[in-house]
């Protein structure tokens, strides 16, 4: 009989729902994050200080060293922080995410 394999799930989906903002002024330098399965501060937490990825497909493909042109990119981030009590948290991109992107799916690696 053979060990029954587990599944071991490299991401969680997220929703990039926006910037964070006051009333008056967003702060596109920090972005909102909602994460499927997450449901209050406690569920929130657990990851801060994960990476947050956003995958999209561009226009042309692109080289890289050593491996076939890909029209697939990313920009990668790191959640900061909670926010609120609804189990959104704070991201910080290496670059602003595009207000198209609201509403996309991001990745949040477990890893």
């Amino acid at each position: 009989m053979s060990p029954t394999k587990t599944s071991s799930r490299l991401y969680v989906k997220g929703i990039f729902t926006g910037y964070k903002r006051g009333l008056r002024n967003s702060h596109e330098n920090t972005t909102l994050v909602k994460i499927d399965g997450a449901f209050n501060k406690n569920d929130a937490q657990f990851y801060v200080g994960k990476r947050v990825v956003y995958v999209y497909k561009g226009k042309n493909a692109v080289a890289r060293v050593g491996k076939h042109p890909t029209k697939v990119r990313t920009v990668v981030g790191k959640i900061t922080r909670t926010h609120g009590n609804s189990g959104s948290v704070r991201a910080k991109f290496t670059r602003t995410l595009p207000p198209q992107a609201m509403g996309n799916r991001v990745r949040v690696l477990l890893f």
